[in-house]
């Protein structure tokens, strides 16, 4: 009689203490988080074929010319013959009212075709594709645009050998950028 009520004692006392240690694993458990990067990003799609440095100033207050080196961003980008997403992740609590885009310091970069821009701020995002793109940037004098319609650009010098292909953008890029931002 004790030996049957010892194994039983003891089949209780296993079954509870696996139960307990199930709960406890689940307890202590860390969550599964997604991770997210709730910083505000931007990306640019484009066919770039030689390998170049991007970068992407900001302002977060009003108008600013010129933009401030320590509100930027450098992107290196590989050349490739397909469209790439070149991506620009600001400093977190940065939120740009406007934004200029220098495509590269290689002299040697040739025809760029932009795809997409987009911008993300938390689940919020907005887009322009392809010639849209326009809608809301300015080029300066050492882009050429070569075909408006299907987003073809290409950087240059001056003719005082200055090479700074870059764009900046409009108003109507800062009433985008308030709307994700709210």
């Amino acid at each position: 009689m004790r030996t049957k009520l010892f194994f039983a004692s003891l089949i209780l006392f296993v079954t509870f203490t696996s139960c307990k240690k199930e709960v406890s694993k689940e307890e202590v458990k860390p969550a599964e988080v997604e991770t997210k990067n709730n910083n505000f990003q931007v990306t640019l799609t484009a066919t770039v074929k030689t390998d170049d440095d991007f970068q992407l100033y900001y302002s977060q207050d009003a108008y600013e010319a010129p933009y401030k080196e320590e509100n930027s961003v450098w992107t290196a980008v590989k050349g490739n013959d397909n469209p790439q997403d070149i991506v620009f992740n600001l400093p977190e609590d940065a939120i740009p009212n406007y934004i200029r885009i220098d495509f590269g310091t290689n002299e040697d970069q040739k025809e760029i075709i932009i795809k997409n821009f987009k911008m993300k701020y938390y689940s919020k995002s907005f887009e322009a594709k392809d010639s849209l793109f326009f809608n809301y940037f300015i080029p300066n004098d050492c882009i050429k645009i070569v075909d408006k319609k299907n987003a073809v650009i290409q950087n240059f010098k001056t003719k005082e050998g200055k090479y700074d292909p870059l764009f900046y953008s409009e108003k109507a890029l800062y009433d985008q950028i308030q709307l994700i931002v709210k």
